[in-house]
């Protein structure tokens, strides 16, 4: 029996990711959204979480997704670009003015460098250029899932020192504060750099 070393690798990362994801996914219930008017990559999409243990809700309109998203609780939104009603970036850029408790995923089936810099700009997590692999979907999730730990745990945990941290805020740089700020709201540092037009490291030297 010949294994291919390369390829039991791959799918033992692949399970792990799997099993991962569908340990978050008791936590996350129904908190990963997907927006995409082709039903077809829609059930794709959808599958390809399910078979990860997430339970998506799925909106076939961008129209519809920001009639309920309101009530929706923090999660993280898989938005296609290319909609007959709202494109993609324009719904995240609403979210992100309206409702930043939400992180982003956008699917791209034209790659394209200003679309790809303009999302994570508004703090997408990343952009998937069509085709995609699920693994590639499910560390996006999980990355995304993350971040709203992350956002969560220094929303509760910030406020009470401000007063006595003011001193100290009032010694940073105008940058230092943009990437606490952008930290704080759950940006990944590479959307960070990217929207600041600063190096990861410079980012990473802020946040330390």
């Amino acid at each position: 029996l010949r294994i291919d070393t390369e390829q039991a690798a791959a799918a033992i990362e692949q399970l792990e990711a799997e099993i991962k994801a569908a340990e978050e996914s008791t936590l996350t219930g129904e908190r990963i959204l997907l927006v995409d008017d082709d039903a077809a990559v829609l059930d794709f999409l959808r599958l390809s979480l399910e078979m990860a243990g997430y339970r998506p809700r799925c909106y076939q309109s961008a129209s519809q997704f920001l009639h309920d998203s309101a009530e929706l609780p923090p999660g993280v939104v898989i938005s296609d670009q290319v909609m007959t009603d709202i494109q993609g970036l324009e719904l995240q850029r609403r979210l992100a003015e309206t409702l930043p408790v939400f992180r982003f995923i956008l699917i791209s089936g034209y790659p394209r460098t200003s679309l790809a810099v303009a999302s994570m700009r508004l703090g997408a997590i990343t952009v998937l250029d069509k085709p995609f692999d699920r693994r590639e979907l499910l560390e996006a999730v999980s990355e995304g899932f993350r971040l709203l730990a992350t956002a969560t745990e220094q929303g509760a945990a910030l406020p009470p020192l401000l007063p006595d941290g003011g001193t100290y805020l009032s010694l940073l740089s105008r940058q230092e504060l943009s990437v606490i700020q952008l930290v704080y709201e759950g940006a990944t540092n590479k959307a960070i750099s990217i929207q600041m037009g600063i190096s990861v490291k410079t980012v990473e030297k802020h946040r330390s």
